[in-house]
């Protein structure tokens, strides 16, 4: 399966690549290259023209307040006194090779904290001595592993009908051990013997082993009417293994001991579907739909191997895309979602500011 995996990651990033220049055109020198940059998204092609360079830097800001059960009810997370923001940073770089084949790379930093509802214990109902109390904050932050990743279409101009495959592999940018807590005990009152417990737990981003991506597009315009569709399946290259860190409270004073451990990545699965409307040659309204599913892997637990819970997401996303000049775009999507299953249900606002030149024209 292994041996499998490698020579369909060889086909992807070489032998494709080398099919499409064989057959690949040139830009018509007849075309000028701010009509390109301008054009509108009922226009234009799933990759770029050849020479052309994109670099596409994006902010989600979400805020987590409810999730969705195994059995599928919405939970509200104010109602458990948790509530969790989330900060999402990327950034991408492709570069066209032809009309018909796209290198790029991309990467993201992401920033997210969730806070559990405090606990308060008292040594009896009615004292109001010897309390000790308890905060749990739960941090991710990081940069995330780095895609590389070539995407093809069919050697020919673009004018209703469109289809590209890419194929990638994301390559780990750092260690994914996480770091050591930061627990700590604060007296709140020596006469009474009270304090507070603050657990503090840091976890990294990325996957920690390589994954493969294999995703295909298809798109369709009339008019000024569009739709697209693209559909993406990601699974590891291999098994990870990381590490756990144990906690021991004696006197106030906090000590630590890591365990090692084996994990499993779920394959994820995710469909996106949108509708276009091209209002005018600048400026494109659109209403997307996404729906991300995980399913497999596992999670080693003190020597006992435990299957990864399947989650489900379904989210709809009004958006617009506005063209500011002829090498600047800004994209604008808000987050809803609808169902789910073992997953949160954030809502986002996603912003992503596009800028595009050529480095080479014609020939």
């Amino acid at each position: 399966m292994a041996r499998f995996r490698y020579i369909i990651t060889l086909i992807v990033f070489f032998v494709m690549p080398a099919l499409t220049i064989s057959f690949g055109q040139t830009i018509n020198k007849g075309r000028d290259k701010y009509v390109l940059l301008t054009m509108p998204y009922n226009m234009r092609p799933l990759t770029l023209y050849r020479g052309q360079f994109q670099v596409n830097a994006g902010y989600k800001f979400a805020v987590w307040t409810q999730s969705y059960n195994s059995e599928g009810d919405i939970v509200f997370l104010k109602t458990k006194g948790t509530g969790s923001v989330y900060h999402y940073y990327f950034v991408d770089l492709r570069y066209g090779l032809t009309d018909f084949i796209e290198i790029g790379a991309e990467t993201n930093f992401i920033r997210r904290g969730v806070r559990s509802e405090s606990v308060t214990y008292a040594a009896s109902a009615v004292s109001t001595s010897d309390r000790i109390s308890v905060n749990k904050l739960t941090e991710v932050k990081g940069m995330g592993d780095i895609l590389l990743m070539t995407t093809v279409r069919p050697p020919m101009k673009y004018r209703w009908f469109d289809l590209s495959l890419t194929g990638g592999l994301f390559l780990p940018s750092s260690k994914y051990e996480p770091q050591k807590p930061t627990n700590t005990v604060v007296s709140t009152s020596a006469a009474t013997n009270s304090f507070t417990v603050n657990y503090h737990y840091n976890y990294k981003n990325g996957y920690g082993v390589p994954v493969y991506l294999v995703s295909a597009s298809f798109k369709m315009s009339i008019k000024k009417f569009s739709s697209e569709a693209d559909w993406t399946f990601k699974t590891p290259v291999k098994e990870g293994k990381s590490i756990r860190w144990e906690e021991t409270l004696v006197d106030k004073a906090f000590s630590y001991f890591d365990k090692s451990y084996r994990y499993l990545l779920s394959n994820a699965y995710i469909l996106n579907t949108s509708l276009h409307y091209q209002a005018t040659g600048w400026f494109d309204v659109n209403l997307n739909g996404s729906f991300q599913r995980t399913k497999g892997g596992w999670t080693e637990y003190w020597g006992n191997k435990y299957i990864n819970p399947e989650t489900r997401l379904f989210t709809i996303e009004p958006g617009f895309e506005l063209q500011i000049s002829p090498s600047l775009t800004i994209y604008q999507v808000a987050g809803f979602p609808l169902k789910g299953k073992n997953s949160y249900a954030p809502f986002y606002l996603f912003t992503t500011i596009r800028f595009s030149n050529f480095l080479s024209f014609g020939k």
